[in-house]
């Protein structure tokens, strides 16, 4: 509300300015006139003065909106990212990538793309998009060469804070609306430069005194001059909306790894550093609210400053710091040669099972010691607490399961070829004759290399356990946004052919799928992000009842305890009236356009939901590692990630 309020003040002073210079451009032309006494002439002069504004800012902001659609990765290539490859070799960009697969399966959410700005000396980077699944986060060059893990990782949490909180949409919004009200300049300069370019230069002579371009010039430095009021708004808008919200990622940050020297001491490496955080390129400016410090460096000061000082963000997370960065920058220099080299490498293979930390019997999901989890429950309030909040804990648990995961397995999720056929591995039927048929269509879709390829990755996703599945896809989702727009439009049918083929879905397979295909489309700029649609849990009553059925009867085996698990959850929700508990089996077309429809709800409308699924599935006080895993999946199918989950002793629910 506040950044609308402030963007029609700076409309209606736009506005004031180019109707006064209209007023005082009819008086020069008509001396004999008095202007200011006619009202016919000022009511013409405002209404010209008020649509010629208001066409130029909504241009500007249409026109930028459409760019923006494509979400994160226009972004980055406005600044000149290069997008890494997940299978990079180059040391600093590989701890780079580990660090982000690291915090995005901690988060419960796919794998962002990764961009370097290689022309980049400085110390900094941006999160963009529009939700979770078109996140990218992009990187300067001198932030992988000049900070350690640890600072990399603080800053890197910085970024995902932003990403879960949802401050990139309101980012983006802000580049949009802002770009409207910089239109003005924009359109000087653009005349300016033409005149400029032109292949003969003005002059005095009075061969030139009917020469269009003196009147195309003086346009042009009118308008970048009342356009300059549109740049002095759009800066003061930006420094006055983002600072509070970089002092709140600082603070997730640190909750995230648990390390508050490592945010603080990138916040140090800024300081101490000649570039600071300077972002040179030419379009910076418009993402200048978005860095994770002042793309100005040390210039930025004022009114104008995008983000608090950095004496001021340092102190919030070490309350200590006094000013004086020669000591940290001593100690740092001291630190163990090749220690970062050796934080890349995978966990050791223990001789107990690495999940064996995370058990006894209550402790970490998905998939922790024994199948299920007798006597344990699923507590709605720290579930949906865990939204948006890892912590170091499931950090350390993403490092174990990637470190788990074959190596094979793992880098075909890596490589943008293989990754194809680890998705096309996991659709083959479990029946010879139907996977024979399925293999063929592979054939005849994507060439002999692919069938030979998805063969060889089968055994090992056949093997694979439910608690690698969600993982895998994720990693998977980050590696295939990697495809030309044809090869994803090859793929989405090979896809779509290989499900038809095989009639028999399980849920969780479907929320994988849904999940894949939704991500990739947004991406490719086959489907939109989602609008907010529905805010009350009565608008989307037969979809919650639907889904929540359906849901019931995991690990239920009674009709009678499927329905008492499904009153239990539909009672938080005060729905009016409550939708009835469905019996009948499984529609998979249904519940895609339950979850569909359900996409579009409000982020809290989001939440109460997944507290009532949290509720009907641990009725029972006992839960499966496939229920938790499916409850995660489901979650991530409504741009809501989970971290792994938490059980509770029953005594505590």
């Amino acid at each position: 509300m506040r950044l609308i309020i402030l963007l029609i003040l700076s409309v209606i002073v736009i506005i004031g300015s180019v109707f006064c210079l209209v007023l005082l451009g009819f008086a020069a032309f008509n001396p004999d006139r008095d202007v200011l006494s006619d009202p016919f002439i000022i009511g013409q002069a405002l209404l010209w003065s008020t649509l010629g504004v208001s066409t130029v800012v909504g241009s500007g902001m249409m026109l930028k909106f459409i760019e923006l659609s494509q979400g994160g990765k226009a972004i980055a290539e406005l600044v000149g990212g290069r997008r890494l490859l997940p299978n990079t070799v180059q040391p600093t960009e590989k701890r780079l990538l580990n660090i982000v697969e690291e915090m995005a399966l901690a988060a419960g959410m796919p794998v962002p793309p990764v961009y370097v700005l290689d022309r980049e000396p400085g110390i900094n980077a941006f999160a963009a998009g529009h939700t979770v699944n078109d996140a990218i986060i992009g990187v300067n060059r001198g932030t992988l060469e000049i900070l350690n893990r640890d600072e990399l990782q603080g800053v890197i949490g910085h970024e995902f804070s932003h990403i879960l909180n949802g401050d990139m949409r309101m980012s983006l919004r802000i580049i949009g609306l802002l770009h409207g009200i910089q239109a003005i300049a924009l359109i000087g300069y653009m005349l300016i430069r033409a005149v400029g370019n032109t292949s003969y230069r003005l002059s005095s002579d009075k061969d030139n005194k009917g020469d269009p371009r003196i009147l195309l010039l003086v346009a042009g430095m009118a308008l970048l001059a009342i356009g300059s009021i549109g740049l002095f708004c759009a800066r003061l808008i930006k420094a006055s909306i983002s600072r509070q919200r970089e002092f709140l990622a600082d603070a997730s940050s640190v909750q995230f790894t648990r390390n508050p020297q490592g945010i603080g001491g990138a916040l140090k490496m800024i300081a101490a550093h000649a570039d600071h955080s300077r972002v040179r390129s030419e379009n910076a400016e418009a993402l200048s609210h978005m860095f994770f410090a002042d793309r100005l460096g040390k210039m930025a000061a004022g009114l104008f400053a995008t983000h608090p000082p950095l004496r001021k963000r340092i102190e919030r997370v070490e309350p200590r710091f006094n000013g004086d960065l020669t000591e940290y920058l001593r100690t740092r220099a001291k630190a163990t040669i090749g220690y970062d080299d050796e934080r890349e490498k995978s966990p050791p293979a223990p001789e107990r099972s690495p999940f064996d930390r995370f058990t006894p019997e209550i402790g970490k999901f998905p998939g922790v010691g024994p199948k299920s989890l007798h006597g344990g429950f699923l507590n709605p309030m720290l579930i949906i607490a865990a939204i948006g909040s890892p912590t170091e804990d499931d950090i350390e648990y993403s490092r174990v399961v990637i470190g788990n995961v074959p190596d094979r397995l793992l880098r075909a999720c890596h490589e943008t070829f293989s990754a194809r056929c680890v998705v096309f591995a996991s659709l083959l039927d479990r029946d010879p004759g139907i996977r024979r048929g399925q293999m063929e269509m592979i054939h005849r879709n994507e060439g002999e290399e692919t069938v030979r390829e998805t063969a060889a990755l089968l055994p090992y996703l056949t093997e694979s356990e439910v608690r690698y599945r969600l993982p895998i896809f994720e990693i998977l989702q980050g590696t295939l946004v990697g495809l030309s727009d044809n090869q994803y439009r090859q793929f989405r049918k090979t896809l779509s052919e290989l499900i038809a083929a095989d009639q028999l879905i399980n849920l969780f397979e479907f929320f994988l799928r849904h999940h894949l295909v939704i991500h990739l489309d947004r991406h490719f700029g086959h489907a939109t992000a989602k609008e907010i649609k529905y805010e009350t849990p009565d608008q989307v009553a037969g979809e919650i009842g639907y889904v929540l059925s359906v849901l019931a009867k995991i690990g239920h085996e009674a009709d009678a305890e499927s329905r008492a698990a499904f009153h239990a959850g539909i009672s938080g929700l005060k729905l009016s009236p409550a939708p009835e508990y469905l019996a009948e089996g499984l529609n998979i077309g249904q519940l895609a356009r339950a979850i569909t429809i359900l996409s579009h709800a409000s982020p809290q409308l989001k939440k109460d939901f997944l507290s009532a699924v949290v509720i009907a599935i641990s009725y029972d006080r006992r839960v499966t590692v496939e229920e938790a895993e499916l409850f995660r999946a489901l979650a991530e199918s409504l741009d809501c990630p989970v971290p792994p989950l938490m059980a509770t002793p029953v005594g505590d629910a």
